[in-house]
């Protein structure tokens, strides 16, 4: 990593220890007291076939979300790993698109994409519900005052949880139609030369977008370079043992950028809710506390990205050896 990758990345990880993220640092499982289940690998082996090791990866990725789903499972926890199961397989596919042809890369992300659409009002129900209560912990906000938005929120989650067990069954035929398919995917010519140039592709596509964020200030810009630089995190990890450095300080910083993003993304999804809702004086007062907390973090997520995108693409895979 060169002196300039360095020092931006040392002040990025000061920037992120500045301020509090609305997000819980710790997740669901670690306030619950429980340990979580052992998580499937995500990187590739020095020693093994990119495309075998491809193939490895998005297959235990699917079996562990299958798994999840077993008995119709909708815990906040499951759902959750399920989501983000999906968005590593839709990584893995990025990453190998060269070796795809365009009808098949469409209709493995159409899976995906149907599959994270059916789980999503799961998903947002229960992160209403999160980024209510850390809200209100947070700003210090008397949580007396909003018990009764805080019961309609948890009895929608209720109610979500109840009602959409019937699309569990939907899900786990969309990933297992998936998790049949890894045996005929043509990875055997992959190269690490592809590999390369796949995520100097994601991380070009980011900065670009960051541009427009920081110029325009459009939200929907900002919630593209969000999801940007989450593939570019899921690549990193896929790809970290090729890295120096195993790509630890890369994976923290884009970490780092996507947590501001993301406490950002569910503040906004709170904001839709309440606007949506009776007109209230709490409903006003948190609605007022979002309003001021959206541009600071976008501003921060914004803050850290311009220096962690300050190189330019080819440079920033000089480290990658595959």
């Amino acid at each position: 990593m060169t002196r300039r990758q360095t020092a931006s990345r040392k002040e990025i990880s000061r920037t992120s220890t500045s301020s509090h993220s609305i997000r819980s640092p710790a997740g669901s499982a670690a306030r619950s007291g429980k340990r979580p289940p052992k998580k499937p690998r995500l990187y590739l082996h020095r020693q093994e076939g990119i495309g075998k090791g491809l193939k490895a990866i998005a297959t235990l990725q699917l079996e562990s979300a299958i798994a999840e789903l077993k008995g119709k499972n909708v815990s906040p926890r499951a759902i959750h790993n399920v989501r983000t199961t999906i968005k590593k397989v839709r990584s893995i596919i990025e990453l190998t698109a060269p070796s795809f042809t365009r009808a098949q890369r469409n209709d493995l992300t159409g899976m995906l994409r149907d599959a994270a659409s059916r789980i999503a009002p799961l998903r947002d129900s229960e992160v209403l519900l999160n980024t209510f209560d850390l809200l209100l912990e947070r700003k210090g906000l008397p949580q007396e005052e909003f018990t009764a938005l805080r019961d309609g929120l948890a009895d929608s989650a209720r109610q979500r949880r109840s009602n959409d067990t019937r699309q569990i069954p939907h899900v786990i035929r969309l990933l297992k139609e998936i998790l049949r398919s890894i045996p005929k995917w043509s990875l055997d010519e992959l190269s690490g030369k592809d590999l390369r140039r796949r995520i100097q592709r994601t991380y070009r596509r980011g900065r670009s977008t960051l541009e427009l964020c920081a110029t325009t200030g459009d939200e929907d810009q900002f919630h593209t370079w969000r999801k940007q630089v989450k593939q570019l995190w899921y690549q990193l990890r896929i790809t970290s043992r090729h890295w120096a450095d195993q790509a630890k300080p890369l994976i923290s910083d884009t970490g780092t950028i996507g947590e501001s993003a993301g406490s950002e993304r569910d503040l906004t999804l709170l904001s839709y809710w309440l606007k949506k809702g009776p007109k209230k004086p709490s409903s006003d007062l948190l609605k007022a506390t979002i309003d001021s907390l959206l541009p600071q973090l976008r501003k921060k997520a914004i803050s850290a990205g311009e220096k962690f995108y300050e190189i330019k693409p080819k440079q920033f895979v000089a480290d990658l050896d595959l």
